[in-house]
């Protein structure tokens, strides 16, 4: 999908928009999840590693 499109598709109709993020975060769940789960452990690193 096009940016232009999701643009113009968040203007138009918010319930669509909606189901599309709810189908999007429950096809991609896991990889969401992965990717909170690095922030958090760099987060964690980088205040580990400015205290030493």
């Amino acid at each position: 999908m096009d940016l232009q499109f999701l643009n113009e598709l968040k203007k138009e109709d918010k319930e669509l928009r909606r189901e599309q993020n709810k189908r999007y975060r429950e096809k991609y769940r896991e990889i969401l999840n992965l990717k909170k789960q690095l922030v958090y452990h760099r987060e964690n690193f980088e205040k580990k590693r400015v205290k030493k």
